[in-house]
């Protein structure tokens, strides 16, 4: 395996932890500096591919509850009043990184 192969392991494998990078970086005792150069090399190689979006409805139904869903192809996140952004941001990045 290549040290550019390697590295976009690397990446991947973090992305995939659910964990933020530095506390990634950190677990692997890996320089964050250095995972984040990786990671921008990769992001820059990676910009000459067409970017694909999910197509995610969102349907008005009646009901009496607070309830949001968001629905895209196989998966759908329910979300209560009072529900904690920083949990649906890592959980979106989680399925960004296996999608």
């Amino acid at each position: 395996m290549s040290k550019r192969e390697q590295q976009a392991a690397l990446v991947a494998e973090c992305r995939a932890s659910g964990m933020t990078a530095k506390a990634w970086c950190e677990a692997k005792g890996i320089q964050y500096q250095r995972y984040v150069t990786w990671a921008t090399k990769l992001n820059r190689e990676g910009q000459h591919e067409p970017q694909q979006w999910a197509k995610v409805a969102m349907v008005k139904e009646e009901r009496t509850s607070s309830e949001i869903r968001l629905n895209c192809d196989k998966w759908t996140i329910c979300l209560e009043s009072g529900f904690s952004p920083s949990l649906l941001a890592d959980v979106l990045k989680v399925l960004d990184a296996v999608c």
